[in-house]
């Protein structure tokens, strides 16, 4: 419960989500057979291909949020095809070489063109990024069931791709040494990645705002945007 206010905030907030479901543009943008042939095809035919094509979609439809998640969950094991998991405790590399990097690779890089080409990459921000990265000892048994050829989850070191919305192409932050172990030079905490997204969206990170508890918080505890990617 909460001061009329607040609860009247809240509604309002609630009205606003479901009038943009209801809206005859969100349920335009959700017909992908009204796309050409030509650019389903240039995404690619998988369910990763035609959810980016609908991320584009609910952006030119008026969507100021919009997340992509690769179609298999975690906690499954990678089998071939172009919608299975990430999740390579085995076989790492034939798999990701194979399936998973060529889908992904696909359609990413036509979402970036197809947001360029239409005018809409400079005012969105694409971010690509997972929760952890693996471990640079493949194959070595581990409490999270590493088998033969596979990597375990390492959350010392991995990478995050940021496009669009201000900041500048073509360039590369921070490095890890050579095996990929921890970060080298220019490392980035996640504390980092978000104040630089919220720094690209006009949002003040130093913001405080009440938790359920009436503590006060702020929208990052710590870190500070990545200034030299704009």
């Amino acid at each position: 419960s909460g001061s009329p206010s607040r609860s009247a905030a809240f509604d309002g907030y609630y009205q606003q989500a479901y009038s943009l479901i209801e809206s005859a543009r969100a349920a335009r943008a959700f017909r992908l057979d009204l796309e050409e042939p030509r650019t389903r095809d240039r995404f690619g035919h998988t369910r990763f291909g035609q959810s980016c094509i609908l991320a584009r979609r609910l952006v030119e439809g008026g969507a100021r949020f919009v997340q992509v998640n690769w179609p298999a969950g975690s906690d499954t094991e990678p089998a071939p095809g172009p919608d299975g998991s990430w999740d390579t405790h085995r076989n790492n590399f034939p798999m990701l070489r194979d399936w998973r990097c060529p889908v992904f690779d696909r359609s990413l890089s036509a979402l970036l063109d197809d947001l360029e080409q239409r005018g809409l990459l400079d005012s969105t921000l694409v971010v690509a990024v997972g929760e952890f990265g693996r471990s640079p000892k493949i194959g070595s048994p581990t409490t999270n069931n590493v088998g033969p050829g596979g990597r375990d989850h390492w959350p010392e070191c991995y990478t995050c791709l940021i496009a669009g919305g201000g900041v500048r192409g073509g360039q590369v932050y921070g490095a890890s040494d050579r095996n990929g172990a921890y970060p080298q030079s220019q490392p980035v905490h996640p504390y980092d990645l978000i104040a630089t997204f919220y720094h690209a969206l006009g949002i003040d990170r130093d913001a405080e705002y009440r938790d359920h508890l009436h503590r006060p918080r702020r929208l990052v505890e710590h870190g500070g945007p990545i200034l030299a990617l704009f």
